[in-house]
């Protein structure tokens, strides 16, 4: 890859970790309080309905997130970005949830829903980029990723969350798009390989870029209030790139 196409894309990098801290801290102080009253009155329901129907009861609780790596996801649409298509990353079968956020960048382009999967759109408070230009796919750690789009691998950059490397982030350009880049972050290694190398090309839904982190430990996930876990995901957005 040219050396100029780092350069344009760390100041980019620089300000979504910034954003990300933003998130975090907002993140902490609205869900955390709900979360825990709502998890009391789970565990009042759940006590007074196992009084009711004792053991073999239905407790109608959510199902609990499918483990295990999964399958190789089919030809499924998740959003779209003028040209660029992106495919669900993940097997549907572990998908936990589909949400829709802001982005804090003005290089970030809005992306349209697509596809059967149902999702969520988490309001952009005080963020002011494009309101829905990131998608965050739930699933289970260690569920392996996939590319979400055929394409060429611009850069592979370790990704911090408070200072703690949770994962890489790959900036893949698109086969069909010229100008913008796919950008999938929340990716792990698997446990006996590498992360791909700058140049690769990938095949959505067929090139395994790692696996889902365990960021249960690092973060509160704005994507958890809508799924039964600790909200583990892969994100992804489409930015402008300056000089493609």
């Amino acid at each position: 890859m040219p050396p100029h196409t780092r350069q344009q894309l760390s100041h980019r990098r620089t300000r979504r970790r910034a954003a990300q801290r933003r998130r975090n801290r907002r993140i902490a102080a609205s869900v955390a309080v709900p979360a825990l009253i709502s998890g009391l009155v789970v565990l009042v329901l759940w006590i007074g309905i196992g009084r009711q129907s004792g053991p073999a009861g239905n407790t109608d609780e959510s199902p609990v997130p499918a483990l295990g790596p999964g399958a190789r996801p089919p030809d499924v649409p998740i959003a779209a970005a003028g040209q660029v298509q992106l495919r669900v990353p993940v097997d549907p079968e572990r998908v936990t949830a589909v949400a829709f956020h802001p982005v804090d960048d003005p290089a970030v382009l809005n992306l349209r829903p697509t596809g059967p999967l149902n999702w969520h759109e988490i309001p952009p408070d005080e963020r002011r980029g494009a309101p829905r230009g990131g998608v965050d796919v739930g699933a289970a750690a260690g569920t392996v990723v996939y590319s979400p789009v055929d394409g060429i691998v611009l850069a592979v950059v370790p990704f911090y969350i408070r200072g703690r490397q949770v994962g890489y982030e790959y900036v893949i350009r698109p086969s069909n798009a010229l100008g913008v880049a796919v950008v999938v972050t929340h990716v792990e290694p698997m446990l006996d390989g590498r992360p791909l190398g700058v140049g690769t090309r990938v095949q959505a839904g067929r090139t395994q870029l790692g696996q889902v982190p365990d960021m249960s430990e690092v973060v509160t996930q704005e994507i958890s209030q809508f799924t039964a876990d600790a909200g583990n995901h892969v994100a992804i957005e489409v930015t402008r790139l300056d000089n493609p």
